[in-house]
């Protein structure tokens, strides 16, 4: 049987292996594998088969659309024609609705931990069925993520 626990790299992991140790689970049956960070930053532009569901063209397409319809319509006043001023709202439309989600994108960023820093280990203890029960508590006396018992 293997039961798998999951952590942050802190102080209560190497208690937690400390204490399986204390309790006879031999050193030669605890692994622990520390899980890498992402080793390169998200990409800007999403594709058909990967996204991310952040993007930066949602506001700037409507904002275009809502100064291409009033910019065209106040067109038909003002010198230059309504396709002009269409073009020209559809220009200034999407660069402030870019401009938009890019300083929301940075706000929301700012807010949240760095991804750099937060590394999960992952520890599988190879035991017999009797010792699950025990290794499982230990496990969640210690602050695990989460705990998964395997046959």
């Amino acid at each position: 049987m293997h039961v798998i626990a999951s952590f942050e790299h802190s102080i209560y992991l190497e208690l937690a292996i400390t204490a399986l140790e204390e309790a006879g689970i031999p050193k030669e049956h605890i692994y622990a594998v520390s899980l890498q960070g992402r080793p390169n930053k998200p990409k800007m532009f999403d594709t058909i088969h990967r996204s991310d569901g952040v993007s930066l063209f949602d506001a700037g397409t409507a904002l275009a659309t809502a100064l291409t319809v009033i910019g065209s319509s106040y067109g038909f006043i003002l010198k230059g024609g309504a396709i002009l001023w269409g073009l020209i709202g559809a220009a200034v439309g999407f660069t402030i609705g870019v401009l938009i989600d890019i300083a929301h994108k940075k706000k929301k960023k700012a807010n949240l931990p760095s991804r750099d820093k937060i590394t999960e280990v992952i520890v599988l203890v190879a035991c017999i069925k009797e010792e699950t029960k025990q290794i499982q508590a230990v496990f969640w006396e210690h602050h695990a993520f989460g705990v998964a018992i395997c046959e």
